[in-house]
């Protein structure tokens, strides 16, 4: 199950680190870069660690805190025609969504040994 407010803090983080990642373009573009692809890493990673228990749970928040926060940062900050800011926001979401995925799972594994995995019943020794 989704942890909205989980996912709404990863995704508060996603768009800020990517709105400073944007600020830097004109400074540095390697900087910039750096930032924008770890955005959605560090809002999936928050999101997982701080509402899920399930690796599952974990994914499917992750995802959707670093993937919709860098479509909000593509809708905003790319200049063009709606066409333009479709395409680039489509493709923000997909591949932010992936990396927000793996933050996910670095997130869940930070917090410890995740619930629902039962252990099989170990055999008495004869």
């Amino acid at each position: 199950m989704v942890n909205w407010t989980a996912v709404a803090i990863g995704f508060g983080v996603t768009v800020v680190l990517e709105t400073i990642g944007i600020m830097f373009i004109s400074l540095d573009a390697a900087v910039s870069a750096f930032i924008s692809v770890f955005a959605p890493i560090i809002g999936g990673l928050l999101a997982a660690y701080w509402g899920t228990a399930t690796y599952k749970e974990g994914i499917i928040n992750g995802g959707l805190a670093g993937g919709m926060g860098s479509l909000l940062a593509a809708i905003i900050f790319i200049p063009g025609t709606l066409t333009f800011i479709a395409e680039n926001a489509v493709i923000s979401f997909i591949s932010s969504a992936i990396l927000g995925i793996i933050g996910g799972l670095v997130g869940i594994l930070a917090r410890g040994k995740p619930q629902g995995k039962e252990t099989p019943p170990q055999k008495p020794d004869t």
